[in-house]
């Protein structure tokens, strides 16, 4: 794992924490045996971990609790919700103070004419998703695999994905409110200009736009933002295709960037399994061939959705997607989200969430349960590594032989996803799961994913989003043919200058 600096100070750590307690009381300030197994377990071995933990109820404490952390030379982590299963869940980079940001949990605004919410980072898919429902769901969150209790935000701000054209969630952010270590606070949008509905309305004003400074970098905290909403068109339909053995992936593939070259399928409503990971959501599991899928790893599968504001359209163009798949996949089969008396159903082609992924993180251990509850603190050992790649067949299948190559003669268990993110490319999820209770799989597991990254690279292929674990395989792999990383440097000294802010998180800082 990354190298560790000195350890901290106790008698700075101490002021800290008194002078913490002092703005947001004692009794949200948490350290040594009173911290909680969910702050130190993960899905993962890592020798970072929480010093303390600070729980603001407000946004406002937050600037200040920054500065006074930089005062006393103490590193701080922010964690929206924590539910980043195989990305790291609540640890640390290195040893530092968590900044509890769960308590943060209001939806500012919701308009339902613009199609777009203003959220804190404590705000859950779930929460969001029920508040739209109230409102009528004219516009839905985009839906995706993971816990249900996650952070919207944080998925957006670390670039997590949803299904549906606006599955892009950080494309979809902005007019960030943000705080710095330094103990400033500013917004990215309109609003700094005093223009609060425009803010709402448009989403780059004139000037430099620096959002994404504030994405995967640990460069400041972000106290809230406003997202784009899906609109929810009244009729849709999910198309699942088996493709067969891997080497159907060409045809099917390039099907598929014929689609949505055409505007047929949306970019981000394709995805691409193979049978180890079809059988390892909580859908699979339980669906008729769960046994025959789970010995068939190589058994791929395509889903689309296609939706349309009248049913005509819609049925014009499944009528055309289904006749164009039929000529290189198998077995077509066209769901709707309604029931039998027309009514719609809570599905996550409207936004509702099912947190099916988070059963593949239960999938290294011998025993299942019927439901996944929290898999940091059931001895799941789970990682995943997200890899862009072209939307190409030889593309998916190398990446396919990679995790067959590098998970053979171990107990883990390997699982490939990937997501049409537009005609060109596609985003890769590797899984892998192994039992931590079984002696040697943490180290064996660890092994396979650095090779992993290491394959990829070699591939051609490279990460899109970072994980924990990530930072030592980059550094075997990074070139540095420019001064990016001496740029990033400045950058960091610029808006941390203390280096406050989860150290370690980014390649030499």
């Amino acid at each position: 794992m990354t190298s560790m600096p000195p350890a901290i100070d106790p008698s700075a750590l101490a002021a800290f924490l008194e002078t913490a307690s002092t703005r947001i009381g004692a009794n949200r300030v948490v350290a040594g045996t009173a911290i909680g197994a969910e702050w130190t377990q993960a899905t993962l071995p890592w020798a970072a971990g929480p010093l303390a933990v600070l729980s603001p109820e407000t946004a406002d404490d937050v600037p200040d609790l920054l500065a006074r952390a930089a005062s006393h030379g103490v590193p701080l982590h922010p964690v929206s919700r924590g539910r980043s299963w195989g990305l790291g869940s609540r640890l640390p980079p290195r040893d530092a103070a968590i900044l509890d940001l769960s308590g943060l949990d209001r939806i500012l605004d919701v308009d339902m004419t613009g199609g777009t919410a203003r959220i804190e980072p404590g705000v859950t898919f779930e929460a969001l998703q029920a508040r739209l429902k109230d409102e009528g769901l004219a516009f839905h969150l985009p839906s995706f695999g993971g816990p249900r209790d996650a952070s919207v935000l944080a998925n957006a701000l670390e670039r997590g994905e949803g299904a549906g054209p606006m599955g892009d969630r950080f494309a979809s952010l902005w007019d960030l409110d943000v705080a710095l270590a330094t103990g400033e606070r500013f917004r990215t949008g309109h609003a700094r200009f005093g223009q609060d509905r425009l803010s709402a309305l448009h989403a780059r004003p004139a000037g430099p736009l620096v959002e994404g400074l504030f994405s995967q970098s640990g460069l400041g905290v972000v106290l809230s933002g406003r997202i784009a909403l899906q609109p929810t068109l009244p009729y849709a339909n999910m198309i699942l295709a088996d493709i067969g053995p891997k080497e159907g992936l060409d045809a099917a593939l390039a099907t598929l960037t014929r689609l949505i070259h055409a505007g047929l399928v949306a970019p981000h409503s394709a995805a691409i399994w193979n049978g180890a990971k079809r059988v390892s959501s909580l859908v699979g599991r339980h669906h008729a061939d769960a046994g025959l899928l789970g010995t068939r790893p190589d058994d791929w599968a395509l889903s689309v959705v296609v939706a349309a504001a009248h049913p005509d359209l819609l049925q014009l163009s499944v009528r055309i997607v289904t006749s164009e798949l039929a000529k290189v996949c198998r077995d077509i089969n066209v769901q709707s989200d309604r029931d039998a008396e027309g009514r719609r159903q809570e599905t996550p082609i409207t936004g509702f969430s099912d947190g099916n992924n988070v059963m593949s993180a239960y999938w290294g251990k011998a025993e299942l349960p019927e439901v996944p509850g929290n898999p940091d603190l059931d001895g799941c050992g789970f990682l995943w590594v997200c890899p862009a790649l072209p939307l190409e067949g030889a593309a998916a299948r190398a990446l396919a032989d990679l995790l067959e190559t590098v998970a053979a003669g171990t107990s883990l268990y390997p699982a490939l996803g990937l997501q049409a993110v537009s005609a060109r490319a596609l985003h890769g999820y590797v899984s892998l799961a192994w039992d931590r209770a079984v002696p040697g799989a943490d180290e064996a597991a660890m092994t396979a994913h650095d090779a992993v990254i290491r394959g990829c690279h070699a591939l051609g292929f490279a990460p899109y989003r970072l994980g924990l674990a990530d930072a030592d395989a980059l550094d075997e792999i990074a070139t540095a043919g420019d001064d990016w990383p001496q740029v990033l440097a400045r950058l960091r000294a610029a808006l941390d200058p203390s280096g406050t802010l989860s150290p370690g998180r980014l390649r030499g800082l």
